[in-house]
């Protein structure tokens, strides 16, 4: 759900969420955590990722989906159901 959220707020590349959810959560994630769950999110239909180039370094950028948006909605009324 972190990196969902992550990605309701803008599109983000994997580094880039490794970083930020150390710095939000002082949670390390490393590449073999990260990028397997962004392929399962977009196997999911959760995420969709587009390739650009930086110079000549080429940068996949990870965007949340309509229906990532949804679950995103729908975990958050799970978890305020919980927190009653």
């Amino acid at each position: 759900m972190t990196v969902l959220r992550m990605l309701a707020d803008e599109p983000l590349w994997g580094y880039r969420l490794m970083t930020k959810i150390k710095e939000d959560h002082d949670v390390k994630v490393g590449p073999p955590v990260i990028y397997p769950l962004l392929d399962s999110l977009e196997a999911g239909g959760l995420v969709e990722a587009k390739e650009t180039y930086e110079g000549k370094r080429k940068r996949k950028i990870y965007d949340i989906t309509q229906e990532g948006i949804e679950r995103v909605k729908y975990y958050r009324s799970i978890l305020l159901e919980f927190s009653k």
